[in-house]
C-alpha cells in the first residue's frame, strides 16, 4: 500500500511535468509561426520592389519611343503626343493615374 501523501506527490509530479512539455510544445509553436511571418514580410518587400522596377522599365520604354529626336527630353509636342498613346492611358488607368498627374507631372 502506498501513502496518500506520496500518491499526491506523484499525481502534482506528472501534472507539473505535463504542462511543462505543453509549455515547450507552444513555445515552439510560437516561434515558427513568427519566423514564418517575417518571411512573408520579406517576400512582400521583394514583390513590390520587382513590380516597382518593372514599372519603371515600362515607362522609360514608352518615355523613349515618345522622344522623336532621341534627345533624352521630351518636349511639350512630344508629351502631347504620349499622352494620345492609347499604351499611355492604359497603362495610367492600370496604375490608377488620371491624365491630368500626368500633366501636373510634366509642368514640374
Amino acid at each position: 500500500d502506498i501513502h496518500w501523501f506520496w500518491s499526491l506527490v506523484f499525481v502534482l509530479y506528472v501534472a507539473f511535468t505535463y504542462f511543462a512539455l505543453l509549455n515547450v510544445v507552444t513555445g515552439v509553436f510560437c516561434q515558427t509561426a513568427i519566423e514564418n511571418a517575417r518571411k512573408d514580410q520579406d517576400e512582400v518587400v521583394a514583390v513590390q520592389a520587382a513590380a516597382e522596377n518593372g514599372y519603371i522599365k515600362q515607362l522609360s520604354e514608352l518615355f523613349r519611343d515618345v522622344d522623336d529626336d532621341n534627345s533624352g527630353e521630351l518636349t511639350l509636342d512630344e508629351f502631347e503626343q504620349m499622352a494620345q498613346d492609347e499604351r499611355l492611358i492604359k497603362y495610367c488607368a492600370s496604375l490608377e493615374i488620371s491624365l491630368d498627374d500626368i500633366w501636373s507631372l510634366f509642368k514640374l
